[in-house]
C-alpha cells in the first residue's frame, strides 16, 4: 500500500475520536431533565438557573451529540473580582444507576477544548502536507506516464502504448478517489474546528459583570439515572441534579402466545 494511502486510513480512523468516545453505537435516545423548580423553556428547552450571588450559570441540556452530552452553557460573573472559566474542570458524578461489572462511580470531566483544538491543528497541518505529496507523486508519475508514451509512439510500439494508457487510466482513477477521501477529511475537520473553536465553551477570564456563553460536551453515560454535576468557577461552585430519561430505539417485542 502506498504511503499516502496509509495515512488517508490513519485520518479516517483518528478524526473520529476527537469527537467521540470508544463506547458503542447508541440503542436508545437520552433525555436529561434538570432536579430544580427554578426553571424556563425556550423553544422546548428547559433551562436551569443557578445562582450563588458571586456568580449565576444558566443551563440546558441540548442533546446527545457523538456519544457526548451536549450543554447550552451561560456564565454571569456577578462578583467584584475576575474569575476564570475552565470548561475542562467541570464534572459529574453518578448518582443512581447502574455500574458495569469491573467498573467504578469515578468522576466524569468535561472535555478540553483547548485540547481538542491543538490536535485538530496538527492533523490539518499533517493533512495539508499529505495533500501537496500526493500531487507530487501525481505530478512525477503523469511525467513518466508521458515519457513513456512519447517512447511508445518513437518506437511503434503498441503494446507498451495499451499498457501505459491502462496505467494512465488507473492512475486517474486513484487519484479521483484520493480527491473524494481528502475532501471528506478537511470538511471533518473543517467542522470540528467550527465546533470546539466557536460554538464551545472556551476558558476565559470573566471580569465583573462580564458573561460568556457556549456549548460543554460530557461523556455519556447510558447506564446513569441521576447525574450530580459541578461547575467550579474561580474560587466558587455550584451543583445541579440531572434526572436521565433512555427512550428504546425499537420497542422489544413480546409474542402474545407466551405464558409466564
Amino acid at each position: 500500500m502506498q504511503p499516502h494511502k496509509i495515512i488517508l486510513l490513519i485520518f479516517s480512523s483518528i478524526i473520529p475520536l476527537l469527537l467521540t468516545n470508544c463506547s458503542p453505537s447508541q440503542n436508545a435516545i437520552l433525555n436529561l431533565k434538570p432536579q430544580t423548580e427554578n426553571s424556563e423553556w425556550y423553544r422546548g428547552k428547559e433551562i436551569a438557573t443557578l445562582d450563588n450571588d458571586s456568580i449565576v450559570i444558566t443551563i440546558s441540556f441540548d442533546k446527545v451529540f457523538n456519544n457526548d452530552y451536549m450543554f447550552d452553557v451561560d456564565i454571569i460573573n456577578h462578583s467584584d473580582k475576575k474569575m476564570l472559566v475552565e470548561p475542562e474542570k467541570f464534572s459529574y458524578k453518578m448518582i443512581s444507576g447502574s455500574i458495569k461489572k469491573g467498573k467504578t462511580a469515578a468522576d466524569v470531566t468535561a472535555k478540553d477544548p483547548e485540547k481538542i483544538i491543538l490536535e485538530l491543528q496538527k492533523l490539518q497541518l499533517i493533512h495539508q502536507n499529505n495533500m501537496e505529496t500526493q500531487a507530487m507523486v501525481y505530478s512525477l508519475g503523469y511525467f513518466l506516464q508521458f515519457a513513456g508514451q512519447t517512447k511508445a509512439l518513437v518506437t511503434n510500439d503498441v503494446e507498451l502504448s495499451q499498457q501505459i494508457d491502462h496505467q494512465t487510466q488507473r492512475m486517474k482513477e486513484d487519484e479521483l478517489i484520493d480527491d473524494i477521501q481528502n475532501n471528506n477529511i478537511s470538511n471533518s475537520l473543517d467542522n470540528s474546528s467550527y465546533i470546539w473553536e466557536i460554538l464551545a465553551l472556551r476558558k476565559t477570564t470573566l471580569y465583573p459583570n462580564e458573561s460568556i456563553s457556549g456549548k460543554v460536551f460530557f461523556p455519556v453515560n447510558e447506564l446513569a439515572k441521576t447525574l450530580e454535576f459541578t461547575f467550579p468557577i474561580g474560587e466558587q461552585s455550584v451543583k445541579i441534579l440531572f434526572n436521565q430519561d433512555v427512550i428504546p430505539l425499537y420497542k422489544k417485542y413480546v409474542d402474545p402466545n407466551l405464558y409466564y
